[in-house]
């Protein structure tokens, strides 16, 4: 009875962990002059999802490429073995809108939730929710308002990771310590209930990165 208890709560702490391995998960853009790659995984943990797997979870992402006079176009996301590759841009935006309904695991579920994935690379234009930046400040927006106390996690090229919070206005003042690729990631969940596929949801989960090169 006991080791059947033990395993019951093994296979819970499991689940658990997946669910949380799961929420982490966010989509960021990496690129330079000649190409961009969009990646899905845990930049913190090196991980990167590939196809087939679990990169194939993210469903017809929407990008818009803006050139350098300012010009917005939408592009082709066209998914590889490991990244879904994008043409080259001053900025690009991509928005992942069309992800399905995952029922809540662990031994404590909570609420249904819908997730909404946002990446952005360099300036201009604009996401729902947004991360925006301005030498030293980081402004986060929702829906074209400040995210007022929203968490910003800023993720260096070797893992370690800053959590910061913004002010009022939704900003936050963070200088990069080192060269390479920082990955900025903030998250908001609000009440929203709807329905999407025909199965409903209670709540909407946001997730926006901000990829900066230094």
């Amino acid at each position: 009875m006991k080791s059947a208890q033990i395993i019951l709560a093994a296979v819970a702490i499991a689940s658990s962990l997946l669910s949380l391995n799961a929420s982490a998960h966010a989509l960021w853009l990496e690129g330079d002059k000649a190409a961009t790659r969009l990646y899905f995984g845990e930049y913190s943990e090196n991980l990167r999802e590939t196809s087939p797997g679990r990169l194939d979870n993210i469903i017809e992402p929407v990008v818009t490429v803006i050139d350098s006079a300012g010009l917005e176009k939408s592009a082709d996301a066209i998914r590889e073995d490991s990244h879904f590759a994008i043409p080259a841009g001053t900025t690009i935006l991509v928005q992942a809108l069309r992800q399905p309904i995952r029922e809540p695991q662990g031994e404590n579920p909570g609420p249904v939730q819908k997730r909404f994935m946002y990446a952005r690379l360099g300036k201009g234009g604009s996401l729902p929710l947004d991360i925006e930046s301005s030498g030293d400040l980081l402004r986060v927006s929702f829906m074209g308002k400040p995210a007022a106390k929203a968490e910003i996690i800023v993720i260096a090229p070797n893992g370690w990771e800053k959590h910061l919070r913004t002010d009022e206005k939704g900003e936050v003042s963070f200088s990069l310590p080192g060269s390479g690729l920082y990955v900025v990631e903030a998250k908001y969940e609000l009440k929203n209930p709807g329905e999407f596929e025909g199965k409903p949801y209670a709540m909407e989960s946001h997730k926006v990165t901000l990829s900066l090169y230094k």
